[in-house]
């Protein structure tokens, strides 16, 4: 669509919306655009359907037209620039649309800094500063409290409510491990452990090991399922009762080690305490 611009007539018509003044000549600074100019400018958005990026160089700068543009489209004075031109005869490819009101934003609730003091209410400084106040009273100033559940809990309660005290667990002595077999009898080791071999069945009817090792009426250890799949429970309780007895013959070899290091040392201060 070709684009013609303005005619004096027009411009009288379109300069009495816009409301723009006179440009001032022989001023400092990079000069004003004349409105004219720029209204031609979006008039040829409008009546050619081209980007901004198309404006012919011999208009005002790309952002400079499109600023007006943004801000006439806001204020609705845009819309009533095309219905007056259309009304003489120009067309346009590109009507803008109609402005919208955004509805006024809801008042903020204020947010206070510090809520330390929540149910606390002070009276204002005017009223104790004033000539007239009454002379200061510790009991009368002092700031009221709203009551809590607690204060309306300990109201209402007929009788204060006794400290409630944990009673120690009793301690319950290591019972013996009958998940699987009915029957499992310990094997007792030298050092006063025992262990309770068992042979738990598994998929495929195999079964695999397991050890429960309990020292002093407590189980000390617990291996779990161990070993390969055995196809007699008596191969799985022999794997579970050597599993066992290797667990504390490790046992008694860090405490063997740990008693030779204590020593060690002692004899390393005894000596170093001797007169030299």
């Amino acid at each position: 669509m070709v684009f013609s611009e303005l005619s004096n007539e027009e411009w009288v018509m379109v300069s009495a919306l816009i409301g723009e003044n006179g440009v001032r000549e022989h001023r400092r600074g990079r000069p004003k655009a004349h409105p004219r100019t720029i209204v031609n400018a979006v008039l040829w958005i409008l009546t050619t359907g081209e980007t901004w990026s198309r404006l012919p160089s011999h208009y005002p700068t790309v952002p400079t037209c499109r600023r007006r543009f943004v801000e006439w489209q806001m204020n609705g004075t845009l819309i009533e620039m095309v219905k007056v031109l259309a009304a003489a005869g120009r067309s346009f490819a590109y009507v803008p649309r109609q402005p919208v009101t955004e509805p006024a934003p809801r008042p903020q609730q204020p947010v206070y800094d510090c809520d330390r003091l929540r149910g606390v209410f002070w009276q204002n400084p005017e009223s104790w500063q004033s000539p007239d106040a009454p002379l200061f009273s510790r009991a009368a100033s002092a700031p009221r409290r709203l009551p809590e559940a607690r204060d309306v809990a300990q109201a209402n309660a007929s009788a204060p409510a006794q400290a409630r005290t944990r009673m120690p667990r009793p301690e319950r002595l290591f019972e013996t491990p009958l998940p699987f077999e009915p029957v499992c009898a310990p094997v007792n080791d030298a050092r006063g452990y025992s262990i309770y071999p068992i042979a738990r069945p598994v998929s495929g009817g195999m079964f695999r090991g397991w050890a429960e090792i309990v020292k002093d009426g407590r189980r000390v250890e617990r291996s779990g399922l161990i070993g390969p799949r055995f196809a007699s429970t008596e191969e799985a309780r022999m794997y579970a009762l050597e599993w066992a007895k290797r667990w504390i013959a490790a046992q008694a070899t860090r405490g063997e080690v740990a008693l030779a290091a204590r020593e060690a040392r002692s004899q390393v201060h005894a000596a170093a305490d001797l007169p030299g």
